[in-house]
C-alpha cells in the first residue's frame, strides 16, 4: 500500500480529500442535523437541480465502512488510470465523470422504478464507487484484451473484456434487486448498483474519446 501512495499522486489527493469531506460531514451534521447533509452531500432525485451535490456526491460517504472499503478499492482503481492518463486528466475524468454519473446515474433509475414502486422518486447517492466506477470503466476499456492483473495473482485469469461484462450485469442484477427489495420490504442496504452501471459505461466513453483524439492528432 505504501508503494502505492509514494507512486500515485492522484491517489494521495483523493484519499485526503474524501476522508476531509467525511470529517466535514460528520461536523456538519451534528451542528446543522441530516437534512443539511442530505443538502449538501448526497445527490437525489428530488433536488437534482442542487449542483454541487455532482460534485459533492462522489467524494462523499454515509459512514466509516462505506468511507475504508472505497478507500481501498481506490488503491487498485486510480494508479492504472493515472499512469495512462496522466494526474491532471485523471483528476478531470473523476471529477466530470464522476458528476455525469452521480446525476445520470440518480435520473436513470428514478424513472426505471416507476413502473414498480410508489416511491420511485425517493432516490439519491453519496459515495466514491460513483467516480471510481467511472475510473474502472476507463482502464478495463482501456486494455479491454488483457488479463486483468489483480485477477491474475489469485490465479484467475479472466480478460478485462469479460470482467467489465460481468461487472456491468452484475450492476444490472443489483438495481432489479433494490426494486424487488424495495417492493417486499426486505431489509437489505443499497449498494449504488445502478452508479456502477452508469459509471463503467462513462468511463468507456472517455477513454474511447481520448484515444480517438490522439488518433487525429
Amino acid at each position: 500500500m505504501i508503494a502505492t501512495l509514494r507512486q500515485s499522486q492522484v491517489t494521495v489527493l483523493f484519499l485526503v480529500v474524501v476522508w476531509l469531506f467525511f470529517g466535514l460531514r460528520l461536523g456538519i451534521e451534528s451542528i446543522y442535523g441530516e437534512e443539511a447533509v442530505l443538502a449538501l452531500f448526497v445527490v437525489r432525485f428530488s433536488h437534482v437541480e442542487y449542483a454541487w451535490t455532482w460534485v459533492t456526491a462522489p467524494l462523499g460517504h454515509g459512514n466509516l465502512t462505506h468511507l475504508l472499503f472505497n478507500s481501498m478499492l481506490a488503491l487498485f482503481i486510480i494508479p492504472p488510470v493515472e499512469r495512462e492518463l496522466g494526474r491532471n486528466k485523471t483528476g478531470v475524468a473523476y471529477i466530470v465523470g464522476g458528476a455525469m454519473c452521480a446525476v445520470i446515474g440518480t435520473v436513470l433509475v428514478a424513472f426505471v422504478r416507476l413502473p414498480f414502486l410508489t416511491d420511485a422518486t425517493d432516490v439519491g447517492g453519496i459515495g466514491s464507487s460513483i467516480g471510481l466506477f467511472v475510473l474502472l470503466g476507463i482502464t478495463l476499456r482501456q486494455y479491454w484484451s488483457y488479463q486483468n492483473p489483480l485477477l491474475a495473482r489469485t490465479g484467475i485469469a479472466l480478460r478485462n473484456a469479460t470482467l467489465f461484462g460481468v461487472l456491468f450485469v452484475g450492476s444490472l442484477g443489483g438495481i432489479v434487486f433494490d426494486i424487488w427489495r424495495k417492493s417486499v420490504e426486505f431489509s437489505f442496504p443499497g449498494l449504488g448498483h445502478h452508479y456502477h452501471a452508469v459509471g463503467l459505461l462513462i468511463g468507456a466513453a472517455i477513454i474511447e474519446s481520448v484515444s480517438v483524439q490522439q488518433n487525429d492528432d
